[in-house]
């Protein structure tokens, strides 16, 4: 069974180094992360965030993983200036360069300079025109403040991706500033960074960012627009009947609830938590045809996702959608 990751990643450690000062002023906690020690408690291997090659493919082919969407978890958009713009289209050329030596391998998720969205809009052109990228991944909130996706002002990113029928994957970065001090605070240094990270606040910001773009209506101004939604869903396939409920058509203006938009154009991977209740509601909800995989690797260790998917309650036909048809279909693999 051929299987595809869509939620596999890299670091540029040019673009760490430039955002190193904005990071770690805002958010202190992140200097634990970059700590050996406690990278090991985390499952976090750091000769796998920075590098593709051989030694990748020598991962993949231990774990039984047969092609990987290569993307950064930088906060790329987080820059200004000219160097966001360059150091971006550097990103970009290294997995390229991976691309075109392993082309049964890997495909890549652009990274792009949020801060301007009309040249972020250019570079994800570039970037799907000449390097054959496959859309593009967000990793947190596309401003240093509390602005979110759903703002117009990244209407022109939208375009492109509409036009080359591409999706965005929204990835979790670090929570809100804000946040941070009115819900993840007052306990221990350690238990206020993981519960404001990978514990539970950036999957919760993540979910919310894909909330705001429904009932913005980016939907209905993008009506083909796809979305990629990790970890399940960041929560919202949970609260679907509950945000129906809450948002009806009468008060968000929308000529449908909201559940049809997010069920019409948000796909929804494990990003490497493996469970199968999950993945059962999660059909459920949305239909085997809008569940892709993924593993979230290196920050979830390949061991077990080739199990995972081998041994989901799924008849034959279902399992090949998951591992591998339906992330074909939708980022148009032949």
């Amino acid at each position: 069974m051929k299987i595809i990751g869509l939620e596999e990643h890299i670091v540029s450690r040019d673009i760490e180094s430039a955002n190193n000062e904005t990071i770690n002023s805002a958010f202190p906690y992140y200097k634990a992360f970059q700590n050996p020690v406690a990278a090991a408690a985390f499952g976090l291997s750091f000769k796998d965030l920075f590098e593709l090659g051989e030694r990748r493919i020598k991962d993949l082919d231990e774990a039984g993983i047969d092609m990987e969407i290569i993307s950064y978890t930088n906060v790329t958009q987080w820059l200004t200036g000219p160097d966001a713009l360059k150091l971006s289209k550097e990103a970009n050329d290294y997995i390229a360069s991976n691309v075109k030596a392993f082309p049964d391998r890997f495909r890549g998720f652009a990274t792009l300079p949020w801060y301007d969205p009309k040249v972020a809009a250019d570079e994800l052109k570039r970037t799907i025109e000449e390097l054959g990228f496959v859309g593009t991944l967000l990793s947190g909130r596309p401003q240093t403040g509390n602005i979110y996706i759903d703002d117009k002002i990244y209407y022109p990113i939208w375009e492109v991706l509409t036009k080359y029928d591409l999706p965005i994957y929204i990835h979790p970065h670090f929570t809100s500033a804000d946040a941070c001090k009115a819900y993840y605070s007052n306990l221990s240094p350690e238990i206020n960074a993981i519960f404001s990270t990978m514990g539970y606040g950036w999957h919760f910001e993540a979910g919310i960012q894909v909330i705001r773009m429904i009932l913005a209506g980016v939907f209905e101004k993008f009506p083909t627009l796809k979305v990629i939604s990790g970890h399940w869903g960041e929560m919202v396939p949970f609260y679907l009947p509950r945000l129906d409920m809450m948002f009806p058509p009468e008060l968000t203006g929308l000529p449908e609830k909201f559940s049809f938009y997010y069920k019409r154009n948000v796909w929804v991977t494990p990003g490497g938590i493996y469970d199968y209740d999950d993945m059962e509601y999660c059909i459920r909800k949305m239909g085997i045809d809008h569940l892709l995989f993924a593993t979230d690797f290196p920050y979830v260790p390949l061991k077990g996702a080739r199990p995972f998917v081998e041994n989901a309650p799924l008849t034959e036909e279902d399992k090949e959608k998951f591992a591998h048809l339906n992330a074909e279909k939708l980022i148009h693999l032949s």
